[in-house]
């Protein structure tokens, strides 16, 4: 019946590039099998930054020993279409590709429930706490529904908006749906690319700094180096940069930060130019 999946949102969803309403989907579907995903931001009907979360896509088939590469133009299509069809502009959409192992795989795109930072949360900041856990491969966006739910337990019973990852190593990795970036002294730190999800938000993040002459340095972060950081923020599909002021019993200054508020506003002000080139493509 419709709303007995709660991931899934609106009325239609695809699947192999048929349209289907959202009564007719089997959730079994998408879990039965090594499911590889993407969660695309649609702003003004766009997809944000498309391309490189399809690209990401690809190379998760790679790191997983599949020989399957997803076809970006058709894909691009079926996004816009069912944009259209659901009339839903601005919202997350998933695309799941699983049976991997057979020669024409199962491709699906639907609306997921989308929730993103308030205005409040960008000006105040939000709290985090640390969950040790290790992701296998952490490169290849696999859906971990275990894991996901023993984190969402977690963030519900201490009140907490974000999971700061850490290794066996006692190391911070990334977030349980983030990448973390630090502040100390004027540079920004980040965990090496091989150690987490290298989120796109991540890349734009790093490719911003470069232009805009900030030092960013990867590097294994300890718990020490991060008692010691001056600020740190997430980054992610939905949160875009958003400040941390708190993990577990530590307090940051990190919603007055300036290298924090730069690099925020750079970012948002990239999103509106791609937005602004593929709408004008479009007309």
């Amino acid at each position: 019946m419709k709303g007995t999946h709660k991931e899934m949102h609106k009325d239609y969803f695809l699947v192999n590039g048929e349209i289907a309403p959202i009564e007719a989907f089997d959730p079994y579907e998408i879990i039965k099998t090594t499911s590889v995903y993407e969660v695309i931001r649609i702003i003004h009907g766009v997809p944000l930054f498309l391309e490189e979360h399809l690209e990401r896509l690809n190379q998760s088939f790679q790191l997983l020993g599949f020989d399957f590469c997803i076809d970006k133009e058709a894909i691009g299509k079926q996004i816009y279409r069912l944009v259209e069809i659901n009339h839903c502009y601005n919202y997350n959409l998933k695309l799941i590709v699983n049976n991997l192992q057979e020669a024409s795989p199962n491709i699906f795109l639907f609306f997921i429930e989308s929730n993103y930072p308030s205005k409040e949360q960008y000006k105040k900041g939000i709290t985090a706490v640390l969950y040790t856990a290790e992701r296998e491969n952490p490169n290849a966006k696999v859906i971990l529904k275990n894991f996901r739910q023993q984190v969402e337990e977690t963030l519900q019973s201490k009140g907490a908006y974000e999971a700061i990852l850490l290794d066996q190593h006692q190391q911070i990795t990334e977030g349980s749906r983030s990448n973390i970036f630090l502040v100390k002294e004027g540079v920004l730190y980040t965990a090496p690319a091989a150690k987490v999800l290298k989120g796109i938000t991540r890349n734009r993040i790093i490719d911003l700094c470069k232009t805009l002459r900030l030092p960013i340095v990867e590097t294994p972060i300890s718990l020490d180096f991060l008692k010691e950081a001056e600020g740190l923020f997430m980054t992610g599909t939905s949160p875009k940069v958003l400040p941390i002021v708190k993990v577990d019993d530590q307090v940051y200054d990190s919603a007055s930060n300036p290298m924090i508020d730069k690099i925020r506003k750079a970012y948002d002000t990239a999103i509106e130019d791609y937005i602004h080139a593929k709408v004008h493509l479009q007309q």
